[in-house]
């Protein structure tokens, strides 16, 4: 029997022993080859081993062809390519659209993803909604987009109210009580201040004879609006929402006074002292500047304002933490937001060239508590009089008429760029369309452009004292504009509903 002959068992211990080195070394060149696929690394033409990048694509609508250096793609959106590092000319199209297109540039092991493109017919329709007599004083969405309210001509208590899910629909007739508003002598207009997150309830300024008053409006119940200056007893010189609540109220009084209350509870209460403007977030926390010294938790390095600087500080809570401080004199730009459940700071001054993006302030001062608070980006334009995140937080503009300064805080790149067209007046900035798009007015057309400036389109006629209004699932866009009817009177507005997408697709 072969297992009693000692050569015969030792030979079939060899060719075990060689049998499992043999499936040892098949695991470890199988576990090498898909760490280098999930790497992108690949053999290139002429035998070298080269890395990919993967690139992720998306569009609305979808889906799209995908052409690279013009060459069409066999897939198209959505999906992903694995291409080598290189530098790419992707121009994504479909039938009846725009092209959207850009250059890329993609390094070994990179993961890009482009989910944003949004592609516009090459034929707009538009049809009208609602003829205006004259320019409506105020037009304004709420944060969810489905509801626009416009001002009727003539009357500064009249509105309309739309439900854009519900574009057939009538629109809601809202007319507020006269007694809401003091009784103006000589000129009166609305402005938009603030939304609620409800987004039921809107804070409109009423301007009149030189002062000013905060109204609040519930656009289903006209009934309930209310003044809050008297119902509060105040006269703020800015008031906002304190945690985008509608009762809940933060203002600023003409000495310096930062004040907050509720309709629940009148009683003011003193947050901080001289203030020259402030921004919240959040139900407990402050971006602010003060042209005096401040707070607990500040370090000696930091802890005051010199002679000619005003200090711009972060109040979350008890505590104050510095940010940094600008030369007195003009506005400060100040925002900040949470991006990815990270705390993201901007501060800038209209004096100056130079806007600051802090990532984790807080935790950086835990981590260096006397430090100084260091900026991740700088952006440069020469007095701004513009700062805003983007729909998603992503992105940051910073911007002075046609200059802008954007910041990408997922993927850590700047931009800076002037736009090809002017800015109509009365608007002196964009403002973000959604998450990843700017639009303003020029030449008396709407235009939208990417956040880095690519892809800049011209869509349809409209006013620039108006922001349009995008549906929520952006198949359609409301425009305020001049009339063209050939029987129109000079001064007549037009409210248009323009398609984002072709017939076939609707």
């Amino acid at each position: 029997m072969d297992y009693l002959d000692p050569k015969k068992e030792a030979r079939h211990r060899i060719l075990l022993f060689v049998g499992y080195i043999l499936i040892g070394v098949a695991i470890v060149i199988g576990t090498l080859v898909l760490l280098y696929q999930a790497y992108g690394f690949g053999i290139g033409k002429n035998g070298t081993v080269i890395q990919n990048g993967l690139v992720f694509f998306s569009s609305q609508p979808n889906p799209a062809s995908i052409y690279v250096n013009n060459k069409l793609n066999k897939s198209q959106t959505n999906t992903r390519l694995t291409l080598p590092s290189g530098i790419y000319n992707v121009r994504l199209a479909r039938d009846g659209y725009r092209d959207w297109q850009r250059t890329i540039e993609v390094e070994g092991g990179d993961v890009q993803h482009f989910d944003y493109p949004f592609l516009i017919p090459s034929k707009l329709t538009t049809k009208k909604v609602a003829n205006y007599t004259a320019a409506p004083g105020l037009m304004t969405q709420s944060p969810d987009r489905r509801w626009l309210m416009v001002q009727e001509p003539g009357s500064m208590t009249a509105f309309q109210v739309y439900d854009l899910k519900n574009p057939t629909k009538a629109p809601l007739a809202l007319n507020l009580p006269s007694t809401v508003l003091t009784k103006a002598v000589g000129s009166e207009n609305w402005r938009i201040e603030e939304w609620a997150d409800d987004n039921k309830h809107v804070v409109l300024q009423h301007d009149y004879d030189g002062k000013t008053e905060y109204v609040l409006v519930d656009r289903t119940d006209a009934s309930q609006a209310l003044n809050i200056d008297t119902t509060l007893s105040i006269t703020p010189t800015k008031l906002t929402l304190l945690n985008k609540k509608y009762d809940q109220y933060y203002w600023l009084n003409a000495a310096g006074e930062l004040r907050s209350a509720t309709l629940s509870d009148h009683t003011p209460k003193t947050v901080l002292q001289n203030v020259l403007a402030y921004q919240p977030y959040g139900s407990d926390t402050l971006l602010y500047a003060t042209n005096a010294g401040s707070a607990a938790n500040t370090t000696p390095k930091n802890s005051s304002s010199s002679a000619g600087k005003v200090l711009i500080q972060l109040k979350t809570g008890d505590n104050t933490y510095p940010i940094r401080s600008f030369a007195a004199g003009g506005s400060y730009l100040l925002d900040l937001t949470k991006y990815d459940g990270t705390l993201y700071v901007v501060a800038g001054s209209s004096k100056e060239s130079k806007t600051y993006i802090y990532k984790d302030p807080i935790g950086q001062l835990a981590k260096l508590p006397h430090q100084a608070v260091y900026p991740i980006q700088v952006l440069h334009v020469d007095q701004p009089n513009y700062l805003s995140f983007s729909d998603n937080a992503q992105f940051i503009v910073v911007e002075r008429g046609t200059q802008f300064g954007v910041y990408d805080v997922e993927n850590t790149k700047g931009y800076n760029f002037t736009s090809r067209q002017p800015i109509d007046a009365p608007a002196t900035h964009a403002t973000w369309m959604d998450g990843d798009r700017l639009t303003y007015v020029s030449g008396g057309k709407l235009t939208i452009f990417d956040y880095d400036d690519t892809n800049q389109q011209t869509l349809v006629p409209a006013s620039s004292a108006y922001l349009p209004a995008f549906a929520p699932d952006f198949k359609f866009v409301y425009t305020l504009a001049p009339s063209t009817a050939t029987a129109a009177a000079p001064g007549q507005e037009v409210l248009n509903q323009t398609s984002l997408l072709t017939s076939a697709d609707q």
